[in-house]
C-alpha cells in the first residue's frame, strides 16, 4: 500500500475557539490508466477461463471465436468483484476517507481448468478512518454487496447446471466444496439429489462459488481484512481489545493450519496474512471512543451470518471415478 499525506482542517465555531470535526482530505490524483489496464487484462483472462470451462482448451485454440462462450462467466465474476470493491469505495467516499479505485488482479493461471482467471480485486485506503462507525460501514459494505450479487448469479448458474450420475465419469475430476448458501440454493432449485448423482456446475455457478470463497476469505477476522475491520469496529483499540483481537488472530491461524491438512491452499493464505503483517496491525480510527449504534451492530452481525453461509472448509477435492 502506498502512503500519502493527509491533514485535518480545523473548523471554527465563530467565537475564537475550534471544534472537533470529521477531517477533510485532499484526495490524491488517481492513476486511472493503471486501473484500466488491470481491468482490461482481467476481462481477457476471465474470458479465456470461462471459455475453457465451456468448450475446453483444444476447441478454443482451434476456433478462437469460441472465446465468446466465456462472456457469461467473465461478466458474472466481474460483477461480484466490482460490487464488493465498490461497496468499500462508496462507503469510504461517504465518510470522507481517501481511497483508490479498485485494482483488479488478473491470474496468469487462466489456462488451467477451473481457474477463475483472477485473484480478485483490492482498493487501497490512503487516509485514516474517522470513527469506528465509519470503519464498520466500510468494512461490512464490501462483503455484503458482493454476497447480494453472488446469490442471484449463483442461482442462475445452478439452474443451468446438470445433474448427472457420478458413475458416468471415466477419469478423476475436481469436486468443489459447498458452502451452506450453495447447498440451500441447490436444494431449492434442483431438489433432493438421487443417490449416486451430483451437480456438475455451469461456469456461471462457478463464478458465484468463487464469489462466496472470496467473501469468506475476506471476512476472516484478522488485521486489515474486512473481518478485521469489523472486529476492530466492535471492540475498539483498548489494551484489552488488542489482546482479544490477538486471540482471534491466533485462533484463525490455528484453524487455517488445521484446514490445511485437507487443503494446502489454506497454508498459502495463512502465510500471506503473516507476511503482509495483517495479523496484528490495524490503524486506529480518529474517533476510537464513540461506540457503535444499533444499526452498525446489526451490520456486523449480518457480515458474520454471511461468513457462516459462505464458509468452505475444503474448496477443492480430487475425486476418483
Amino acid at each position: 500500500m502506498s502512503d500519502s499525506s493527509w491533514r485535518p482542517l480545523p473548523h471554527g465555531n465563530g467565537r475564537g475557539r475550534w471544534m472537533d470535526a470529521t477531517p477533510i482530505y485532499a484526495p490524491p490524483k488517481q492513476k486511472r490508466r493503471r486501473h484500466l489496464v488491470l481491468f482490461i487484462a482481467t476481462v481477457l483472462t476471465t474470458l479465456v477461463a470461462g471459455a475453457i470451462q465451456s468448450v475446453g482448451v483444444e476447441r478454443l485454440i482451434k476456433n478462437p471465436v469460441l472465446l465468446v462462450t466465456g462472456i457469461p462467466f467473465s461478466f458474472s465474476i466481474l460483477a461480484i468483484l466490482t460490487a464488493h470493491e465498490m461497496g468499500h469505495y462508496v462507503m469510504s467516499r461517504r465518510h470522507g476517507v481517501t481511497t483508490s479505485l479498485p485494482y483488479f488482479i488478473p491470474s496468469p493461471l487462466f489456462i488451467l481448468d477451473l481457474n477463475p482467471g483472477t485473484f480478485g480485486a483490492v482498493i487501497v485506503t490512503r487516509s485514516p478512518y474517522p470513527s469506528r462507525r465509519a470503519l464498520m460501514d466500510i468494512g461490512a459494505a464490501g462483503p455484503i454487496a458482493g454476497f447480494l450479487i453472488a446469490v442471484p448469479i449463483t442461482a442462475i448458474g445452478v439452474s443451468l447446471s446438470r445433474v448427472m450420475p457420478v458413475g458416468t465419469m471415466r477419469s478423476a475430476y475436481v469436486s468443489l466444496g459447498e458452502p451452506l448458501i450453495l447447498k440451500l440454493l441447490t436444494y431449492l432449485i434442483k431438489g433432493p439429489l438421487p443417490e449416486g448423482y451430483d451437480v456438475f456446475i455451469h461456469p456461471v455457478a462457478f463464478a458465484g462459488w468463487f464469489g462466496f470463497l472470496v467473501t469468506m476469505m475476506n471476512l476472516i477476522p484478522v488485521g486489515q481484512l474486512d473481518g478485521g475491520h469489523i472486529l476492530y469496529a466492535f471492540l475498539g483499540g483498548s489494551p484489552v481489545s488488542q489482546r482479544v483481537r490477538l486471540g482471534f488472530a491466533v485462533a484463525c491461524l490455528a484453524l487455517l493450519a488445521y484446514l490445511g491438512l485437507s487443503y494446502t491452499g489454506w497454508y498459502v493464505w495463512g502465510a500471506l496474512i503473516i507476511v503482509l503483517g495483517m495479523t496484528l496491525r490495524h490503524p486506529p480510527p480518529l474517533d476510537d471512543v464513540t461506540p457503535l449504534d444499533f444499526s452498525r451492530k446489526m451490520l456486523g452481525l449480518t457480515a458474520l451470518l454471511i461468513l457462516i453461509l459462505s464458509f468452505i472448509p475444503v474448496p477443492f477435492k480430487i475425486m476418483m471415478p
